[in-house]
């Protein structure tokens, strides 16, 4: 696995790697951004607004198709997710497979 956190014990972030300080001209350092997009919003408009029916299915039924292969801890983990991009999506996805509506809520 190359992403941080995974279930299978793989990299973690190493805290000694931090942003340079070298010297600069100007300011520089880490700032909030302070636009309202979360990590949800985009996946949600394009869920809502962008795909119909038909694409929505589709989308539905290729992630059931592979999630339904992964272990039942990665299935309730990642529907959480796709619950919090929109219910409708978390419940359908969860229905597909095989995970308790009220597990997919948060």
């Amino acid at each position: 696995m190359n992403y941080e956190p995974n279930s299978l014990n793989g990299p973690v972030e190493d805290p000694t790697k931090k942003w340079s300080s070298m010297p600069v001209t100007g300011a520089t350092g880490r700032f909030k951004h302070s636009h309202p997009n979360d990590d949800y919003e985009q996946p949600r408009a394009l869920f809502r607004k962008v795909m119909n029916e038909s694409q929505r299915t589709a989308l539905i039924n290729n992630i059931v198709g592979d999630l339904g292969k992964c272990r039942r801890d990665i299935q309730e983990r990642m529907v959480k997710h796709f619950y919090k991009v929109d219910p409708e999506y978390g419940s359908r996805i969860a229905m597909g497979i095989g995970l308790p509506a009220e597990q997919a809520k948060l």
